[in-house]
């Protein structure tokens, strides 16, 4: 029944070959702005710009953009021989390539950074490690081609080495932690394995206030007091973000420090030939200050994990303590399901025992067995429960026309199925992605549901349409029935443990809450809508990505 290919790349858009050079030409055009000698610039942006995009859309599109692109401006840069142009971009696609392969392909990291050891990972194997062979191969380049002295050799790649990574970093961890989700819901990643979940934001209230007045500070001390001197200051309010906002925050503030204390000093510094980027000084006082809120960055990831455990502890103990009242009065319940029908049986036992004639032998078996079947069908419900508990989420891929007549099938003992016209044309060829048994479970007591509650006195026959649909974020299956359909006042109380809208029902009462736990197991939801006398409609919702 399952469908075991699996793909796991996206059909992208047709101008996601084409946005990343224009994206670069952009970096490349605003990075010259700040060029000061042939080949060194304070920063240098499209490839951090190529970093983030490598990531979402795979090196086929980005980085032969990006040796284009930087093909085209290398003269701009000051090289004048025509044929040195297309050897430096190899630099700078080497380090996109090499970052790429390393983090993401080798060591299967997550770029959206969802936790400390893969914010390790990303800083000092996909941007650190790199980008120190990017900068040794261009300047030695620049000094092999005499475009550059041999004495500032190493000066130069300090240089380069520090505006190049104190943009990557600043720029590439906040757009792929903030932006990746966004991405993601808009089928924009290149693999539909990525999945990242979506930023949880923990400030609430006043606090909100205080960390754009923090910014608001970060902003004021670039204006007010000298970098040079004081620059110290910035990496203490950037800790302080961190230890009491955690990494969202943290980062957003280092991508201010950056635009703060390095872009702007550095538009101005123009202006000034002995300005500020020019002072041989405030080279160690920026490799400082990028140590510290390089920290500061691992210090509010670190808080943000540990936020993060200590919510899902908490979600725990709430759910513990919510199972233990469910299994109070589920082992009541269950002890007196289980006790009717064999009290039942054992009634007609008796009465059997007592009547010798022949005469109702065939209605007590009748009955014996009916209460047997009730029996027979709480204890698969009882079991449908405990798997759907106990078991981890095995997701598949899986024909669901096929599904569905299989469950069909295993319900023709049920009274009255053969009055229950199903209707799965609309499934044909459609393949779901999830959990087999837990889907499997909750059609299956949707249909016996439909099977069970039709109208009474029906004026047209009974039918179970089932279909399916999905977007770029979740596969519904809707299963709609002209039955009975339910009370407006039942409408909330239906999926309810042992709750029962029919007085004469047979059932437990278990069967719709297994499948919305079922549901919810899987990512999803169970919703109804329902028009008393007229039927009703129930959709499956599931997330489409795994």
């Amino acid at each position: 029944m399952s469908v075991p290919t699996e793909i796991k790349n996206n059909e992208l858009p047709w101008w996601t070959w084409v946005a990343p050079f224009f994206i670069f030409q952009i970096g490349s055009l605003i990075s010259l702005q700040f060029r000061y000698d042939t080949g060194v610039g304070a920063f240098y942006l499209p490839t951090a710009f190529a970093i983030i995009l490598v990531n979402w859309w795979g090196p086929k599109r980005v980085i032969p953009a990006l040796y284009i692109s930087s093909t085209i401006l290398t003269p701009f840069w000051g090289v004048e021989v025509w044929w040195q142009w297309p050897i430096y971009p190899i630099c700078e696609s080497l380090y996109v390539w090499a970052s790429w392969f390393v983090f993401t392909q080798v060591l299967k990291g997550k770029y959206w950074l969802p936790n400390t050891s893969e914010l390790a990972k990303f800083i000092f194997l996909g941007i650190f490690i790199p980008l120190v062979l990017e900068l040794t191969l261009l300047q030695a380049l620049l000094t092999i081609f005499g475009e550059q002295p041999k004495e500032l050799f190493f000066s130069h790649i300090a240089r380069n080495w520090l505006g190049e990574f104190t943009a990557t970093f600043g720029i590439s961890v906040l757009v792929l932690f903030m932006m990746t989700p966004y991405m993601s819901n808009k089928n924009l990643l290149n693999k539909k394995s990525d999945h990242p979940p979506s930023i949880k934001n923990l400030t609430r209230g006043n606090q909100k206030f205080e960390i754009l007045g923090l910014y608001a500070l970060i902003f004021i001390l670039s204006i007010v007091i000298p970098f040079d001197t004081y620059w110290y200051f910035y990496s203490a309010v950037a800790l302080y973000i961190a230890l009491r906002f955690g990494f969202k925050e943290v980062i957003i503030c280092n991508f201010l420090i950056f635009l703060f204390t390095y872009i702007l000093p550095n538009y101005y510094s123009k202006l000034d030939p002995l300005g500020f980027y020019h002072v041989d000084i405030l080279l160690n006082v920026f490799l400082g200050n990028i140590t510290l809120y390089v920290f500061a960055t691992f210090t509010g990831r670190v808080v943000s994990d540990l936020n993060e455990a200590e919510e899902k502890i908490n979600r725990q103990l709430t759910e513990l303590e919510q199972t233990n009242k469910e299994l109070d009065r589920f082992v009541y319940s269950v002890s007196h399901d289980l006790s009717a029908p064999l009290k039942s049986i054992q009634g007609l036992v008796n009465i059997s025992q007592l009547d010798h004639s022949d005469e109702f032998k065939s209605e007590y078996l009748k009955k014996i067995g009916q209460s047997v079947s009730k029996l027979d069908l709480f204890i698969k419900e009882i079991l449908d429960y405990s798997r759907n508990k106990r078991l981890t989420v095995e997701k598949e891929s899986i024909l669901l026309k096929e599904m569905c007549e299989e469950i069909i099938e295993n319900l023709k003992y049920i009274e009255n199925y053969p009055s229950v016209k199903f209707d799965l044309s609309a499934t044909e060829k459609k393949i779901i992605r999830t959990d087999k048994l837990r889907l499997k479970i909750i059609l299956t007591n949707l249909f016996s549901n439909a099977i069970k509650f039709q109208k009474q006195k029906p004026m047209e026959l009974a039918r179970v349409d089932v279909r399916f649909t999905q977007n770029s974020i979740h596969q519904l299956i809707i299963v709609n029935d002209n039955g009975e359909g339910i009370k407006s006042e039942y409408a909330e109380k239906i999926f309810n443990m042992f709750f029962r809208a029919h007085q004469g029902s047979s059932g437990s009462g278990l069967g719709l809450y297994i499948a919305k736990e079922a549901a919810e197991k899987l990512g999803g939801t169970l919703m109804v809508a329902s028009e008393y006398g007229k039927g009703s409609t129930f959709t499956l919702q599931l997330p489409l990505n795994d």
